[in-house]
């Protein structure tokens, strides 16, 4: 199971996403924007949602990793 951890500390763990996405886009800057988004089911409706997890810009493909690895955890 993946559990997806917002950036707000005070926000609850995502659990049982159905997906995540990973949006990747070059800053003029040369830095690279991040965006990382989980989408689960919502238990009250038979819809999909999609909750921001990240927007960041870093530097380096290593950053995107490092980005990935603060936010998304892999459980048993």
């Amino acid at each position: 199971m993946l559990d997806i951890y917002p950036r707000a500390a005070a926000s609850p763990v995502i659990r049982n996403p159905e997906f995540f996405r990973i949006e990747l886009a070059s800053h003029f800057d040369g830095g690279i924007r991040v965006s990382l988004t989980a989408t689960i089911l919502d238990e009250n409706e038979p819809q999909l949602l999609d909750q921001e997890i990240a927007y960041e810009r870093v530097a380096t493909l290593e950053d995107v990793v490092a980005l990935i690895r603060t936010h998304v955890r892999h459980t048993n």
